[in-house]
């Protein structure tokens, strides 16, 4: 159960926004890894349009695969690129229509299939 935190609807254990909590800008954005694999995540932090160009998900169900199919790009001095996406961006929006859309996102671009992305 989440607990508001002075009020505001941010839940107590992430200090993340609720799903019915207005925020000033969010998004849904599509990362493409050098393998050509995806994956589809959405930003619904306070910070999000500050931070858009540093934060790049965290597809954690999928850590194992990437760091087998990626590692190689972590342990060579070769440059490799990462491209960032964004698929949808709204002003103030409700957290749960950010992650609502992400769905459809994730599920529109087959980013669950092991052979084409990271989402679990």
């Amino acid at each position: 159960m989440a607990v508001a935190l002075n009020g505001c609807g941010f839940s107590y254990q992430t200090m993340r926004p609720n799903k019915d909590t207005v925020i000033s800008w969010g998004c849904v954005f599509k990362i493409t890894f050098p393998n050509g694999k995806i994956y589809v995540g959405s930003d619904t932090a306070s910070t999000a349009r500050l931070d858009f160009f540093k934060y790049f998900g965290s597809p954690r169900k999928a850590k194992a695969d990437m760091l087998h199919e990626l590692g190689a790009y972590l342990t060579t001095d070769d440059a490799y690129v990462l491209q960032k996406e964004i698929l949808y961006a709204q002003e103030n929006v409700k957290v749960g229509d950010i992650l609502r859309v992400e769905q459809q996102y994730i599920k529109a671009l087959n980013a669950k299939d092991p052979s084409i992305g990271y989402n679990r």
